[in-house]
């Protein structure tokens, strides 16, 4: 094994002992300064020098797009010896990576591309693996080692990071092992998923034989109030069907003669719809709004309005068959004028009676 390969697998036993025990945080901006040790391919200068290992220093910055993934942008100054010839040679290294979080911690993969000015230019990809070791909320130590391969000539080259970062994030949450169906038993473990709520099991994850749930609903027997669920409705935690409340209404509306509460010319289709809308639904109610025209005296304006409710309900009443304990009745007067100009056609449309029924319509809410 040689000394390049023996360094990622430090790196890989170190990070995987210590990932569990870090705190993870969500969305993370960070900068780290760092030191490198970078081992040049020699020959790539050939043939006048060649140039090995050598040390760096540089500068990040990253942000933790979400638990699984981040990127980061990346510079550092190379200053690499000399194997045979003289002097050494410096230059910079500037690229990008994208980081993956080995089971959501702070341990990850990552992988880019990176430009190397070295008195030419070498554009390379990069693989590694690194680790955040957490000192307080705000810093870390950072730790990397990273492979490269140059495009063209393939030339491997590897480099071994040691940093200092600061978060800028101001949350830090504890990530505990996901058990995604609450049972207690940890996903990894889990030979079950999404076991019912409230079940007993097993070490394994798995219903203990004693629980059931008949209907098949996510909910045991013992907590379901609601057996039989037809399949497919989404349930509450008592095992009984959601439903979505939404209020649906219907209008009629109809005209008096001038100084009368009789009825006549009555449009028969719109009150057969009204009547048809509070026989679809048992449940609603209706209430009938009597108005009158701004001439004559508010009183009597007033009187007059309340007997023209009082007629539309006798009317749905009697030739409609609506329980009369459904329907409300309300007097106005000329207190909303629906048109306040002194016309006729004003005068008109004011000697009315609105009637208004709701009801509200359940829906079964689905999977």
């Amino acid at each position: 094994m040689n000394k390049h390969t023996l360094a990622i697998g430090i790196t890989l036993v170190l990070g995987s002992a210590y990932a569990g025990a870090q705190e993870v945080v969500e969305n993370e901006v960070w900068g780290a300064l760092f030191g490198e040790y970078y081992s040049a391919y020699p020959e790539k200068f050939a043939p006048d020098t060649a140039y090995g290992n050598g040390l760096g220093y540089g500068a990040e910055i990253g942000i933790r797009l979400n638990p699984d993934w981040g990127v980061r942008f990346e510079f550092s100054h190379l200053d690499l010896d000399a194997e045979f010839g003289s002097g050494n040679i410096t230059g910079e290294k500037i690229g990008i990576d994208g980081l993956y979080y080995i089971q959501q911690s702070n341990m990850y993969m990552f992988a880019g591309v990176k430009n190397q000015s070295l008195e030419e230019s070498y554009q390379m990809a990069n693989l590694g693996l690194g680790a955040h070791w957490q000192l307080s909320d705000r810093w870390k130590v950072v730790t990397e080692a990273a492979a490269y391969y140059e495009f063209g000539e393939g030339n491997p080259e590897y480099s071994y990071k040691l940093g200092l970062a600061y978060s800028f994030s101001k949350t830090v949450a504890s990530r505990a092992p996901s058990d995604a169906d609450n049972d207690g038993v940890i996903d990894a473990r889990d030979l079950c998923p999404n076991t019912p709520y409230g079940a007993q099991v097993d070490s394994d994850g798995c219903v203990l034989p004693q629980e059931a749930d008949t209907d098949n609903d996510g909910v045991l027997d013992a907590n379901d109030e609601c057996a039989n669920t037809p399949a497919g409705d989404r349930v509450d935690s008592t095992g009984c069907s959601m439903f979505t409340e939404n209020q649906v209404a219907k209008k009629v509306e109809i005209f008096f003669a001038n100084n009368s509460a009789k009825l006549t010319n009555v449009d028969t289709v719109s009150v057969q719809e009204f009547v048809d809308f509070m026989q679809s639904h048992p449940q609603s109610d209706a209430v009938i709004e009597g108005y009158a025209s701004a001439p004559g005296e508010a009183d009597y304006n007033m009187a007059l309005s309340v007997d023209r409710a009082l007629a539309v309900k006798a009317l749905l009443v009697e030739n409609y068959a609506i329980a009369p304990e459904r329907l409300e009745t309300e007097g106005y007067g000329e207190t909303r004028l629906l048109d306040s100009s002194n016309t006729v056609q004003a005068h008109k449309i004011n000697r009315r009676v609105e009637a208004n029924a709701t009801a509200i319509i359940r829906t079964k809410v689905k999977k």
